[in-house]
């Protein structure tokens, strides 16, 4: 029987591997995308199976009402949702302007917050729901230059795992996935880059082009996180966090110091 899916952002990276996998096997997606012509293109993708809904994660007052019409398009249910939809923000902790940190938890938490309060009426009206909330390795430990949005990945582990707590007696699991690097455009596209160098931090001042050649040196595909976790959710009993990767398995402590070791050459 087909499922229902509910992903954030799925014009690039984990979100479109994922969306064009599970369509491939005859599961209906309900997908957003920042701009309206994205989710058009998206609802092309499988004319009845895929929709598109055009939505900024950071417009929480909207997600209720676009929740409501995920489930009015996806015929009356929906199974999982997939918060996969962040940014990332490049600068050290000292130089990082408040203002910007703020909006980057407005994404990367308080949108995930948002959506996870609307879908869990749905959830607990039919007894069952899966929410699969795209973490990193970066909510596991911290990283020299992206402290803010290991500050976001740590606060988004602590809510998921509240309400894998709170939900689970209506049936609803929640799974977080806390993949390395991951080859997507994240870096280029979805990591600001703060303007103001003080001069303090020299690994970190020379901009985030090693976080880019790190990146080059040990990303996965984003196809292969895809399949990690629909092989954890058709499983039958989805583990509560799915590591992958090898800078986030044991011992990941030590291989993230390469990337601070990268950013001293």
């Amino acid at each position: 029987m087909a499922q229902r899916w509910f992903i954030t952002g799925v014009t690039g990276g984990i979100g479109r591997a994922l969306s064009a996998m599970l369509l491939d096997r005859g599961d209906i997606v309900v997908g957003t995308a920042r701009r309206v012509t994205e989710a058009d293109d998206f609802a092309r993708t499988r004319p009845g199976a895929s929709h598109g809904v055009a939505l900024d994660l950071d417009d929480h007052g909207r997600i209720a009402a676009v929740a409501e019409q995920a489930v009015a398009l996806a015929g009356g249910s929906i199974d999982v949702v997939v918060n996969n939809a962040g940014r990332s923000l490049w600068a050290p902790v000292e130089e990082t302007p408040l203002d910007d940190a703020k909006a980057l938890f407005a994404t990367n938490v308080f949108g995930p917050m948002a959506v996870m309060q609307a879908f869990l009426p749905h959830f607990r009206r039919q007894g069952r729901g899966m929410f699969v909330n795209i973490s990193s390795g970066c909510g596991l430990f911290g990283v020299p230059g992206v402290g803010a949005y290991c500050g976001s990945k740590f606060a988004l582990e602590g809510l998921s795992e509240t309400v894998a707590l709170e939900a689970a007696p209506f049936g609803v699991r929640v799974m977080l996935v806390e993949p390395g690097a991951v080859r997507t455009r994240f870096i280029s596209h979805g990591t600001a880059e703060v303007g103001a160098r003080g001069g303090h931090y020299g690994y970190l001042d020379s901009g985030k082009g090693a976080l880019d050649a790190y990146y080059e040196e040990k990303a996965m595909a984003p196809e292969a996180v895809a399949s990690a976790i629909l092989a954890a959710l058709d499983g039958g009993d989805p583990p509560p966090r799915l590591v992958l990767g090898d800078d986030t398995r044991p011992g990941a402590r030590a291989k993230f110091q390469a990337l601070a070791d990268l950013l001293a050459d």
